[in-house]
């Protein structure tokens, strides 16, 4: 018994079975998954919010004032007669202007309005705002209804539970686990979004013919569930053969017993805390492409009816083509200066977003550059929900594996006798972002296009982590179990 002395520092006391994690004869300790799913439901929108500016310079404070009283009124009763619904005034400005040297030069006034209509009506009601006199669009965002933001609140902590529950079962049926009650539930966020911004600077003094198309982007409403799950062991499972029994199938270890007191030595449990990675590649289906429709001109008017009229011709196109998420993501319209400040002109640009499968991208990018688009903003792959989530369950599989065989080589190394998983941690296992691809083209004018540019989408990797705590006692010299 001399090897057994030296294991335990004692002498004069005997072996007993006991269970490897908490030394007691019989554990009954509760072992707890926590897992978090993650929910996303995807809002049409049918509002857009608007801020509208009326910019008035002058060399007096009274000019500066009564004309932008003037325009402001002017501005009120066409979006009052148009139906402007949360109609308000957000800003009332009036400051002095200074040239370098700091001499005062002039003054500037500056009116802003905010209101809410139908986004089907909201292009039309910004022309003729601009036609009675606004010349500045500030802000531009859209929201769903307050009834279909509710019922997507409720719809993403299901989506989210139903992910937890999938997650769940992934980890359990690899590791060969029974759950057991749900014994803790957190919601931990489901808040209603911010209204989904649009990028719109516009500058005018004029009256326009075409009238700017507006699509509203949807408002995306994520929510996330906490559950904490208790688990037993199978009785007949085991996990990877190099850590021979680390979910403790009720199989016993040896500890030391003092043969005075009958108590074993020590009492406290010992455990190995182990973390597995997992990542799979996906293949990407769809390509999510932003195309630019971008003039220049000698005026503001020129240039913004040249730029509705080419973003309305490429908007009618992609629609045809059958684009999926179609929406825009920027309206804007800048004066330009040269290098000694002198304004030489406008530069307008509408940028437009859109989905389709990856084999028509190439031919619908082609056709829309035809209709007018001359710029690719940007280009990503994705692939589709049902094959994310699949991947999603598979890599926890992967991590779990991971750390069984990380668990493994060091209970072997030590020669530990791995016990009972007493806790288990899913560290992460979201949806990626979607692979972007650097395309950026630009050209004068549309042209007719004999070859159909060739996409091929790059995958997408999904990564996550599993963390398991494990018991075990050490193997005392000499003995087998």
């Amino acid at each position: 018994m001399a090897n057994t002395d030296n294991l335990t520092g004692a002498s004069g006391q005997a072996l007993m079975s006991v269970d490897p994690l908490t030394g007691s004869t019989n554990p009954n300790t509760a072992q707890i998954l926590n897992v978090t799913g993650q929910g996303e439901v995807t809002v049409p929108t049918t509002l857009t919010e608007v801020q509208l500016g009326i910019q008035v310079d002058g060399k007096t404070v009274t000019e500066v004032q009564q004309e932008t009283a003037q325009r402001s009124t002017a501005v009120v009763d066409v979006l009052q007669k148009l139906g402007a619904q949360q109609l308000q005034t957000t800003s009332i400005q009036l400051n002095p202007v200074y040239n370098d040297t700091q001499t005062l030069t002039g003054f500037e006034g500056r009116n802003t309005l905010q209101f809410e209509l139908p986004t089907a009506r909201a292009g039309a009601a910004i022309d003729t705002a601009i036609q009675a006199g606004a010349n500045l669009i500030q802000n531009i965002s859209f929201t769903a209804s307050d009834k279909a933001l509710q019922q997507a609140r409720l719809q993403v902590l299901s989506e989210a539970i139903k992910d937890a529950q999938d997650q769940a079962g992934a980890v359990f049926s690899t590791l060969k686990l029974t759950p057991g009650k749900i014994i803790n539930i957190n919601i931990n966020s489901a808040d209603n979004p911010n209204p989904s911004p649009l990028v719109f600077n516009a500058t005018a003094n004029a009256a326009r013919i075409a009238t700017t198309p507006i699509i509203g982007s949807p408002q995306t409403i994520e929510g996330s569930v906490s559950l904490d799950i208790d688990y037993s062991q199978n009785s007949v499972a085991t996990l990877a053969s190099a850590t021979h029994n680390l979910t403790g199938a009720s199989k016993p270890t040896f500890a030391i017993v003092d043969p005075l007191t009958g108590s074993t030595n020590p009492n406290t449990a010992q455990i190995l805390k182990v973390t597995g990675q997992g990542e799979v590649t996906v293949p990407t289906t769809l390509t999510e492409v932003q195309l630019g429709i971008q003039v220049d001109g000698k005026t503001a008017t020129e240039v913004q009816e040249k730029t509705a009229q080419r973003s309305t011709a490429v908007v009618d196109v992609l629609q045809k083509l059958g684009a999926q998420q179609l929406q825009t993501t920027s309206i804007q319209l800048n004066p330009v200066y040269n290098d000694t400040q002198t304004l030489t002109g406008f530069e307008g640009r509408n940028t437009l977003q859109f989905e389709l499968p990856t084999a028509r991208a190439g031919a619908a990018i082609d056709t829309a550059i035809q209709a007018g688009a001359n710029l690719i903003q940007n280009i990503s792959f994705t692939a589709s929900d049902k094959a994310l989530q699949q991947a999603r369950l598979q890599v926890l599989s992967e991590a779990v594996k991971d750390a069984q065989a990380q668990a493994g080589a060091v209970f072997n190394t030590l020669k530990l006798t791995p016990g009972k998983i007493i806790d288990i941690n899913i560290n992460s296992a979201d949806n990626p972002s979607p692979s972007p691809l650097v395309f950026n083209v630009a050209a004068d004018k549309a042209v007719a296009l004999s070859a159909i540019t060739p996409i091929i989408g790059s995958p997408q990797t999904i990564k996550a982590s599993v963390s398991l705590d494990i018991g075990y006692s050490p193997v005392p010299a000499g003995l087998s179990i």
